[in-house]
C-alpha cells in the first residue's frame, strides 16, 4: 500500500516539477503555449541543434493542435445546427460574432451584451 502511494505521489510530482521547472508560456506569438526552449537549453545543456530539434517539434504540435480545434469547431457547429432551429442558430451566431468583435459591443464591456441588463444575480 506504501509504495503505491509513493508510486501514485511521483507521478503527479515529477510531471508537474518538469513543467514548472521550464515554465510554460501561453500568450506567446500566435497563442503557443510549451516549454521555453531557451530556458531548457541553459538548464539541460542542449546543443543548438537539439534546441532547433525542439522548435520544430512545437511548431509541429502547434500546428496539429490548431487543425484539431478547427475539425472539432466544425463537428461541434454541424451538431448545433442539427439541434436547434434556425432562428436559435442565427441568434448564437449572432452572439458569438459580439463576443469576438468586443467594438460592438454595448457599453463596450462584458456581461452587456443582449439580454443581459447589467445586473447580476447579486445585484437583483
Amino acid at each position: 500500500m506504501k509504495k503505491t502511494l509513493i508510486a501514485l505521489a511521483a507521478l503527479v510530482v515529477i510531471p508537474t516539477a518538469a513543467i514548472a521547472g521550464f515554465g510554460y508560456h501561453g500568450g506567446g506569438p500566435g497563442g503557443q503555449g510549451g516549454p521555453n526552449v531557451e530556458r531548457m537549453a541553459r538548464i539541460l545543456d542542449l546543443t543548438p541543434e537539439q534546441q532547433e530539434q525542439l522548435k520544430t517539434l512545437r511548431a509541429e504540435q502547434t500546428k496539429k493542435r490548431d487543425e484539431m480545434r478547427a475539425a472539432m469547431q466544425t463537428e461541434m457547429q454541424a451538431k448545433m445546427q442539427t439541434i436547434l432551429t434556425k432562428e436559435q442558430y442565427a441568434k448564437m451566431a449572432d452572439l458569438r460574432d459580439m463576443r469576438f468583435n468586443k467594438g460592438d459591443r454595448p457599453m463596450g464591456g462584458r456581461g452587456k451584451g443582449p439580454g443581459c441588463d447589467g445586473m447580476g444575480p447579486r445585484n437583483k
